[in-house]
Parts: C-alpha cells; sequence; structure tokens
C-alpha cells in the first residue's frame, strides 16, 4: 500500500468530516509558525503567564480525579496492581484525546475541539510535570484515597512504571518530549480556534451540504408505488370504490 494512501485513510479515520488540523490548509509560513511558537512555549513553560496556562485550578480539578479515580477503577476492575498503576498516568493522557476525536465526529464539534486542545495541553504538562520528577523525588503526592499524602523523597507513579522497564533514566527525555506536545498542543488550541473564525463562511456551507454518501440497494426489493396502490385493499388487492370518481368521470 503506498505510504500516502495510507496516512491519507488514517486521516479519514481520526477525522471523518476534515474539521481538525490534518485538514486545515497549511503553508509552509504556517507550519513553520506554529512550530516555532511551540518551541518557544516549551523553552518558556515555567514563566508568568504561560505557567499560568499550563496550571490553573480549572484544569487541575478535572485533571485531578480523572487521574485518582481512574487507580481506583482500573486496579479494582482487574485486581492488578500494575494495571492500576499506568491507568492514572494514561487515562489522563488518552481521556482528551478520545474527547477530541469525538469532537471530530460531530457536526459543529470544531469549536469544543479548540477547548480540548487546550485540556489535552495541559494535561501533556501536568504529565511532564510528574515524569521528569521520577528520580528526584520532590514534588508532594497524593494518594487515590484522596486523603493520604506523602512529601518529597516517596516514588511516585513513574518511578514505578518506569522503574520496571529499565527506563528510569530517561524520565526527562520522556518529560521533554511531553512537554513539548503540550506546547505544541496549546499552540494548536489557538491557531485553530483562529483558523476555525476566519473560514466560518467555509464551514458553514460544509456543514450544510446534504450527505454525498450514496446508499446501494438491490433492484429486486425496489418498487414504484402509483397511485392504484394506494386504492387497493392491502389484504385482498381489491380496489376500493371511490364515490369522487363517479362524481368527476374518471
Amino acid at each position: 500500500m503506498n505510504k500516502k494512501n495510507f496516512f491519507t485513510r488514517m486521516c479519514e479515520k481520526l477525522d471523518p468530516l476534515h474539521q481538525g488540523p490534518l485538514f486545515f490548509k497549511w503553508t509552509w509560513v504556517s507550519l513553520v509558525g506554529v512550530f516555532g511558537a511551540a518551541w518557544l512555549l516549551y523553552l518558556w513553560r515555567d514563566g508568568g503567564i504561560i505557567h499560568s496556562l499550563f496550571e490553573n485550578w480549572f484544569v487541575f480539578i478535572p485533571q485531578y480525579f480523572t487521574h485518582e479515580f481512574a487507580h481506583r477503577i482500573g486496579g479494582g476492575l482487574t485486581r492488578s496492581s500494575t494495571i492500576g498503576l499506568w491507568s492514572g498516568p494514561m487515562t489522563e493522557l488518552f481521556f482528551p484525546i478520545a474527547l477530541l476525536l469525538v469532537c471530530w465526529r460531530m457536526h459543529g464539534g470544531r469549536w469544543l475541539s479548540s477547548l480540548v486542545l487546550y485540556y489535552l495541553a495541559t494535561c501533556f504538562h501536568h504529565t511532564a510535570v510528574y515524569c521528569g520528577d521520577a528520580r528526584a523525588m520532590t514534588l508532594h503526592l497524593t494518594y487515590s484515597d484522596f486523603i493520604s499524602t506523602a512529601g518529597p523523597g516517596t516514588p511516585g507513579d513513574w518511578y514505578d512504571m518506569l522503574g520496571p522497564l529499565g527506563l528510569l533514566e530517561w524520565d526527562t527525555t520522556f518529560a521533554a518530549i511531553f512537554y513539548f506536545c503540550g506546547a505544541l498542543s496549546l499552540v494548536l488550541a489557538f491557531y485553530s480556534a483562529w483558523y476555525y473564525w476566519n473560514h466560518t463562511e467555509e464551514y458553514l456551507l460544509q456543514d450544510a451540504k446534504p450527505s454525498t454518501r450514496v446508499v446501494t440497494q438491490n433492484p429486486s426489493f425496489t418498487a414504484r408505488i402509483t397511485q392504484e396502490d394506494y386504492e387497493r385493499d392491502p389484504f385482498t388487492g381489491e380496489r376500493f370504490y371511490n364515490h369522487w370518481d363517479e362524481l368527476t368521470k374518471k
């Protein structure tokens, strides 16, 4: 299979209504601009307003409860401490990704997708913070019972996740990847909102178009209904006597 065709088919699967950034009208200038802005956000992620965009109470509360409830639910349903461990960080990341795909499958869901992209950016950033602290253990931790806490020096999720895999020394590398994904998602959130605003008429016309999907049917099951069919008894097949026909000499 041609690589280009495979990529196109994958994009169609992810975004069948062509609403997301995969189907934007990109130019070299816009591509360089988006990745350049993402790189600057990556470098300045700990400063001032940028840090506030990534970390604030509006995003921390849903992140926290999603993460901790996923620990409890994953471990409780499977009776596996390993699955319970991985459920928290993975659910925190994949939940907004799944929500984003749902938005792209909804007519008009593009506007909501910009907000979801922003939330995804904060989830990447939150994951990066904890992943990068795997060996350093400087963070205060809260357990999934929502009561117990632990101070610095306590191994976190990523220590227990990367350690058995022999990848603990890669914690800061993985964190850097998560940080950049968060920065890129944040730039795409703002860029997509701007793009939708500037292409409003185009998207409205797209939403107004009827479905072009052709439904095929076996010709043997199709039939033309005539006026006589309406005037026949459905059980006997005999034609009803219509007094109007007699008056009009039909």
